[in-house]
């Protein structure tokens, strides 16, 4: 038994002494993976008007197996669905044929295909995203719009900020000087920036006052909203100006004004604001519609009757994009700028009354908030993402201007 142990130990380092040593260009590690089969790939853009049938059978895909693959696929991703002006890569052997198929579905996320064997299989990918986030402060020259745009930010942004203030900001009376904080998420693909994400945290300050937002998500809630300061909501029963943007009021509420038609003196309880020919209107609150169609001098008019009472209407209208009787949402488009009735140029006659028939000067309507304050069971938690929030708005550095200047719209 001995003497086959050591005769075994003695083949075993004579073979590995017949080994030749490794030098520098022996390979170490695992072994290569077997080089992949030649392929093609057909880039390309879906044309307008355009279906998949069309683009992959311009590369010889039969009609039965666009079928199948449709059809096999069509759990993951309807491929009836394809969008003119999304990019696709489609693979193939050197014989032609099927081997991959991928369709940009939009910025976040693609569709794959692969054939195995005589099986088409599917998978949706989203694009790894880095979320960063972001300390923005700035102080009008212009607008906001050109303050943003000059600090490097997409104009995107300036929407997202007026959505979250349109209920406490007149940004049709914001002068020059007037400034803003911001925290704010940005995501990214690929090193490259792509959309922002949620405004955290928000200062505004107009005329030396300040308006602050803080995004707050309940606890156990998936949705957040905006509170200021006082724990209050953000969302009011009426929007400051019913538009995306914070157009020019080329002419005041008035009790006497002379009428560029008429020629002659009459009150105009209204606010009319200058925008462009079919730029959509905005109901500044929910409610139900009680009168759409042509009325006198008004022109094409819509008229919204609120729970609360009130009253709001819109006239000149070039478009109504709704009917009597319907129930519309506070921020859906009811209607589009234009000049009909008694109007010289495009705009917009906006008016509130109240319950009792009044007309209220829509500038100085002190609106109330629609939703509900923080909880008081969340307060402590609320509490502290302000704080934080506050402590880190006011680290932001600014530089401010001397304080004067001419006032400025947006």
């Amino acid at each position: 038994m001995k003497r086959t142990w050591l005769a075994l130990c003695l083949l075993s380092w004579s073979v590995a002494c017949t080994q030749p040593p490794p030098t520098a260009d022996t390979p170490v590690g695992p072994p290569a993976p077997p080089p992949q089969a030649p392929t093609v790939r057909h880039e390309g853009i879906f044309p307008r008007d355009s279906n998949l049938q069309e683009v992959l059978g311009r590369h010889g895909v039969e009609p039965a197996q666009l079928h199948r693959l449709i059809a096999e696929t069509e759990d993951v991703y309807n491929l009836h669905r394809v969008r003119a002006g999304n990019a696709y890569t489609y693979v193939t052997d050197l014989s032609g044929a099927f081997v991959s198929f991928r369709y940009e579905i939009d910025s976040k996320k693609y569709f794959r295909a692969v054939r195995e064997g005589e099986q088409f299989l599917g998978q949706g990918v989203h694009y790894p995203l880095e979320t960063k986030v972001a300390q923005l402060a700035g102080v009008l020259r212009e607008s906001l719009w050109n303050t943003l745009l000059e600090l490097g930010e997409d104009g995107t942004l300036v929407v997202r900020l007026a959505e979250i203030l349109q209920w406490d900001v007149d940004f049709t009376a914001i002068q020059a000087g007037d400034w803003f904080k911001l925290v704010v998420e940005k995501r990214y693909k690929e090193g490259s920036f792509l959309e922002y994400g949620d405004i955290l945290a928000v200062q505004f300050n107009s005329r030396g006052a300040d308006f602050y937002g803080f995004r707050f998500p309940a606890p156990g809630s998936d949705q957040a909203r905006y509170y200021d300061a006082k724990g209050q909501s953000l969302r009011k029963a009426f929007l400051k100006v019913p538009f995306h943007f914070s157009p020019r009021i080329s002419s005041g509420f008035s009790y006497s004004r002379f009428h560029p038609i008429l020629k002659k003196r009459r009150p105009h309880p209204a606010l009319d604001f200058a925008a462009p020919y079919g730029t959509p209107v905005l109901a500044s609150a929910s409610g139900r519609v009680v009168f759409a169609g042509t009325k006198g001098g008004f022109g094409k008019f819509v008229q919204i009757r609120h729970p609360n009472g009130f009253t709001t209407s819109y006239a000149h209208l070039s478009k109504i994009l709704v009917s009597a009787g319907r129930a519309v949402q506070q921020g859906q488009a009811i209607g589009k700028v234009g000049a009909t009735g008694l109007a010289t140029a495009a705009h917009l006659d906006y008016r509130i009354q109240d319950p009792r028939g009044r007309y209220l000067n829509p500038r100085k309507r002190i609106a109330w908030p629609s939703d509900k304050a923080v909880d008081k069971k969340y307060w402590s938690e609320f509490t502290a993402v302000k704080e934080r929030f506050l402590a880190e708005l006011t680290a932001i550095p600014l530089e401010l201007p001397a304080p004067s200047g001419p006032v400025v719209t947006d």
